[in-house]
């Protein structure tokens, strides 16, 4: 799984999606449009990454639209692996995300986004035979993540997954 792939380095990782997300925001008058785009991007990202991984295919486009920098590289060097080993994913993960920080305050070209994301129904298959794979770690745990504009569009440049049970 991309998000217990992730845990290692302190850096991270078909059916229609059913990510949930919330957007507390470090106003109260809720978030700008920066950070809804950005929360859309990270949203997106897991989304695009679930989708690939049912393939696996680390050269989906759709990957490009949400991640850029080194959050693009370990998703497609997870998803490589996948390919390389037979592994496919099923199922999303389920987000809960919002925005801790943004800067600069008045037009942010940096967002900040933590989440509490739940892998549970997020499983690891072998491709061949869809048997489930049974060491595959999964629940719930933190991510922390940045999200920069980058081409014109808001997108996750790096993200950091907690252990399992991190919240």
């Amino acid at each position: 799984m991309l998000l217990s792939a992730a845990c290692g380095s302190g850096e991270s990782g078909g059916s229609a999606p059913a990510t949930q997300t919330a957007t507390p925001s470090t106003s109260s008058a809720g978030p700008s449009g920066e950070q809804r785009d950005a929360l859309a991007a990270y949203v997106g990202m897991w989304q695009a990454m679930a989708k690939a991984g049912e393939v696996p295919d680390p050269d989906s486009p759709e990957l490009r639209q949400y991640a850029a920098d080194r959050a693009l590289a370990r998703i497609v060097d997870v998803l490589f692996t996948y390919r390389e080993t037979g592994v496919v994913t099923r199922g999303v993960p389920v987000m809960n995300a919002g925005v801790t920080g943004a800067s600069p305050a008045d037009a942010p070209t940096e967002v900040t986004v933590a989440d509490c994301a739940d892998s549970t129904n997020w499983t690891k298959h072998k491709k061949t035979t869809g048997e489930l794979i049974e060491d595959d770690p999964r629940g719930r745990r933190t991510i922390t993540a940045v999200v920069k504009p980058v081409d014109g569009s808001w997108k996750v440049v790096s993200f950091d997954v907690g252990d399992i049970g991190s919240c």
